[in-house]
């Protein structure tokens, strides 16, 4: 869209309360050009997309990440023996036959409880564990991705000396000497940095290191932390707590720019206690009440009932007018906060109040206070000991650095020369230290300034613990054997005291300690549960100890920066998963990048559109990106996103986006340099036609209108039993692509890279669609996943020349590879636009020791197929052959899909349509189920419950884009 159509639609649309459905800003234009445009069936060939041509070396950079293209020829790839099964299997390990584990990852230091699925000792698949009180078996992107890191070709694979392979015989003697130096000096001069951990095992060595040597200081770094809400604790209350918001008990949420759906280790819990207050709100059982005051949009402010766009400026007004404190407010500020504070009266004892991690520690502590008025303390807010281990500041060490007072540093998973705003002084700094030492899975940019480098085993090659985010403990162990030279991070810390034990011995002494004679029997069950029973700490109810500390609203004329962790990338410490970089981001559908989010009405005074370059600087420092107009975002804001900007030469993150961690928030100035970028976004891409794709009911009538089925010259096929069908519910769905990225590992979707996702080709059999209502400046937003809806009457099948697009006995529109010549016939025919067209072989150049790494439950598509959703048939046919064994039928329940499993909110539910009483046919019958298209008379498998929508507030005068009041 050029700009003068760009300004045409921006005064069309502004004071306009609601203008329909619309994915991206482009979509409000009415030109002729951009009809054209839509007309096109591939984005493919969109000029304005089409790269200058395909560069080979990028897409197989992409492939190799996907398929792990090198260094396990001469792995080990056999399963741990004193790893148990977590379901009991039969004696001997069966080819074909799965087993599963229950184990955990890691993230941000958090456990991440799993099941690892493993064929012939291969991990193929991680999904949550049913039994975890944390998760309750649902999971999000990063943890389904992790299985990717295990089989990164650019995982480090041996220890490394001035960046020369070298043994561990030679590391362990340098570290020998460093343990005489440390026992002579009492540890003076000896640093250890880590990242955050919530590890009782790796606490614990520290704690005996600590002892051991006690002018040894331990640090931590934790660049995407929750430091700062720690902090606000021990303002309100004298004392360091952790916060946990009980959202299933609480009727009202306010969220002061704090993002409690989006990413982050604590997505998968806080997504699960929402959508149990969702539930019950469906059912009448009181109501849920959301409501949102952010600068930027987040998931949770896209799931809110009322969302005020506010910069952060106007965040402390807000919440002295909560608190009943006169605040210079606006009229849409004043309307908000107005209905805000009746809902927080209406329900005292089941409301709370919160406020984002990265703001002021003293505006966190004041949301405390009123938490307390409120009646939430100890009831729906409940504070816990903090999880995650307190260490000295990580500033602290680069000062000791820089004045030569460090003798030695080992850095343990940690990324200092990345991740901090300091980094760009840390390897100067590190010159002055005589040992330097990284530990890490990867030879990352911290491990090219140290002078020895330490191989790390990936969480699902070693044992260990570690606390989710309720506090229960998990114990990590090994999917599978070592597939390098590595060792495991307990063993490693006990090499250095003296000690040769290996992981599991280590792990086995915090627990031998704590359970005494019982430990044999505790540690089995633990195994098998992946988790240790009521491990959790106790709840605390802490005491109001200081008055709220004032906080001044500051004051800006200027545009405002914000530093966000990316919802795809977190901190940047996975920016070599390959699944995590192709997966659009929920809000832009950005891949492969990071982008500089403005505002409407920002990008319409600068004369700036999407892709146009512009340089940022805060903080005295400056970064160059293509900017992304972002719908909703505060007039005044610019918003970054951390986890890009890497250098790590060769590697698959490698020049991807902009570094924003040496920037600072606060004032900031953006100019354009005149240049383009190409950002390869999905958002325009696979667009149907028609309209109210997200449907929405009143909370007060929540029932869709009939309508009649279209009518068709086909006969109904008659229903066999079973006869499959999924329903979605929009009601829940948070759109956090943990579907999206369960289904690429779970059917062995292949990733592309930019510029391939530029044109239109990426590969995924699920996407999350996403739309906009009303004012670009304050829109609603919806998100949908949109897999193969498995028509009853599938255009797909009529139109395919070869009979390769077929319908089954029980329901399901299936591809048959073998027959398909790529005519791409049934992708034009299909008006859900779920097909994708495999352009490239990328599975040729694989060798023989990488295809235990895909699902061997699912075909291995070659170039010049048509690929799509299947229901995951694989896992239909393992329960219809275990129903003929047991000469039985498949009970409601059995068949999960991916999506599914995965999906943390439940909003997916998947079973037999024939029988009434299966679960999805429950939700089929409710007065909220829709059918996509219904026009196109498809008769879809795949239906959708409408979104429950608040009664309307007030006419169009709220959220209107602004400046500073």
């Amino acid at each position: 869209m050029d700009r003068t159509a760009r300004d045409t639609v921006t005064q069309a649309l502004s004071g306009r309360a609601g203008c329909g459905l619309w994915r991206s800003l482009e979509d409000l234009a009415d030109t002729a050009a951009f009809r054209d445009l839509l007309a096109a069936e591939f984005p493919a060939l969109l000029p304005a997309l089409a790269p200058g041509g395909l560069s080979r070396r990028a897409a197989l950079k992409a492939v190799a990440a996907s398929l792990a293209l090198a260094g396990l020829t001469g792995c080990d790839g056999r399963p741990d023996e004193t790893a148990l099964p977590y379901v009991t299997a039969p004696e001997g390990d069966v080819p074909g036959v799965a087993r599963h584990y229950a184990t955990a990852v890691r993230l941000g230091g958090y456990a991440q409880p799993v099941l690892g699925k493993t064929h012939s000792g291969r991990p193929v698949k991680l999904e949550g564990n049913p039994s975890h009180p944390a998760t309750g078996g649902g999971t999000d992107l990063f943890t389904q991705a992790a299985l990717l890191d295990l089989y990164d070709p650019d995982r480090s694979q041996g220890p490394l000396l001035r960046h020369q392979p070298t043994t561990w015989g030679a590391l362990d003697t340098a570290l020998g000497e460093v343990a005489r130096a440390a026992d002579a000096s009492q540890g003076e001069g000896l640093r250890l940095l880590t990242g955050p951990t919530t590890s009782p095992t790796l606490i614990r060595q520290i704690t005996a290191l600590v002892q051991r040597w006690p002018k040894a200081r331990w640090h931590m770094l934790d660049p995407v932390g929750d430091a700062a809400r720690l902090e606000a604790a021990r303002l309100a209350f004298g004392q360091p707590a952790q916060a946990h918001p009980l959202l299933d008990q609480a009727d009202v949420v306010v969220c002061l720019d704090d993002d409690l759906l989006g990413a982050g280790p604590a997505q998968a819990t806080l997504a699960r206690r929402w959508a149990r207050r969702r539930l019950a709100s469906q059912t009448g059982q009181g109501p849920c009440r959301l409501f949102v005051a952010e600068p930027t949009p987040t998931l949770t402010g896209a799931r809110a009932d009322r969302r005020l766009v506010a910069g952060v400026q106007r965040l402390s007004a807000l919440m002295r007018a909560l608190g009943g404190e006169m605040a210079d407010l606006s009229p849409q500020e004043a309307r908000w906060a107005d209905e805000v504070k009746a809902a927080l009266g209406a329900h005292p004892g089941r409301a709370l109040v919160t406020v984002g991690p990265w703001h002021d520690p003293a505006l966190q502590a004041q949301a405390l206070h009123l938490n307390a008025r409120l009646g939430a303390l100890g009831g729906c807010l409940r504070f816990t000991e903090p999880l995650v281990a307190m260490a000295a500041p990580w500033h602290d060490l680069v000062r000791d650095m820089a004045q030569g007072q460090v003798r030695a540093l080992l850095v343990l998973e940690a990324n200092p020369a990345y991740a901090a705003r300091e980094a760009a002084t840390f390897p100067d700094a590190l010159l002055r230290v005589p040992f330097s030492l990284h530990a890490g899975t990867l030879v990352d940019e911290t491990a090219a300034a140290c002078r020895w480098h330490a191989p790390l085993a990936h969480d699902l090659e070693s044992w260990g613990d570690a606390r989710a985010v309720d506090g229960t403990v998990s114990l990590i162990q090994p999917l599978v054997r070592p597939f390098y030279d590595v060792r495991g991070r307990h063993a490693l810390l006990d090499g250095l005291m003296g000690g040769g034990g290996v992981d599991r011995e280590v792990v086995q002494a915090t627990w031998r300690a704590a359970w005494g004679d019982g430990f044999e029997r505790r540690w089995t069950d633990a195994l098998v549960r992946g988790l240790i029973p009521d491990s959790a700490p106790a709840w605390v109810t802490p005491q109001l100890a200081n008055s709220p500390v004032p906080t001044q609203a500051a004051t800006s004329g200027g545009l405002t920066l914000l530093i966000r962790p990316d919802p795809t990338l977190w901190d940047g410490a996975s920016a070599n998963n390959a699944w995590l970089q192709e997966t659009p981001k929920p809000l832009t559908k950005v891949t492969w990048g990071n982008v500089v989010h403005i505002s409407p009405r920002l990008a319409a005074e600068r004369g700036l559109e999407n892709g146009d370059e512009v340089r940022v600087t805060a903080g005295g420092a400056s970064l160059t990106g293509p900017i992304w107009v972002l719908p909703g975002q505060e007039a005044l804001t610019i918003t970054l996103t951390l986890g890009y900007g890497r250098r790590l030469p060769g590697q698959t993150a490698d020049g991807l986006g902009h570094d924003a961690y040496p920037l600072a928030p606060g004032p900031a100035s953006l100019e354009a340099t005149g240049r383009r970028l190409d950002v390869a976004s999905t958002q325009r891409h696979h667009a149907m036609e028609g309209g109210d794709f997200v449907r929405t009911v009143p909370a007060d009538h929540p029932t869709v209108p009939h309508e009649e089925p279209t009518p068709s010259f086909y006969p109904d096929a008659p229903r066999e039993r079973p006869s499959w069908g999924m329903a979605i519910d929009l009601d829940l769905c948070i759109g956090c692509n943990a579907c999206v990225v369960a289904c690429v590992a779970e059917n062995n979707v292949p990733m592309v890279g930019a510029e391939l996702v530029a044109m239109g080709r990426e590969m995924h059999w699920l996407r999350v669609d996403s739309y906009h209502a009303g004012d670009a400046a304050a829109p609603a937003t919806y998100f949908q996943p949109v897999p193969c809806m498995h028509c009853e009457q599938a255009p797909c099948e009529m139109g395919c020349p070869v009979n390769a697009a077929v319908h089954s006995h029980d329901g399901l529109n299936l591809q048959v590879y073998n027959r398909c010549i790529g005519t791409r016939t049934c992708s034009s025919y299909c008006p859900y636009k779920v097909r994708r067209f495999n352009w490239y072989d990328y599975t040729a150049d694989a060798p023989e020791s990488v295809k235990a790494q895909r699902n061997p439950d699912v075909t291995v598509r070659q170039r010049g197929v048509m690929e799509k959703c299947t229901y995951c048939v694989q896992r239909i046919s393992a329960a219809r052959i275990q129903a003929k064994l047991e000469g039985g039928v498949i009970p409601d329940g059995t068949v999960v899909p991916a999506c599914q499993q995965a999906c943390p909110t439940q909003a997916i539910t998947f079973g037999d349509v024939t029988d009434p009483s299966s679960a999805v046919s429950r939700q089929k019958a409710s007065p909220r189920n829709y059918s996509l298209v219904p026009e196109a008379g498809t008769r879809p498998r795949t239906t959708y419950l409408a979104r429950i929508e608040p009664a309307p507030m007030d006419p169009a005068s709220m959220n209107k884009d602004r400046g500073p009041a």
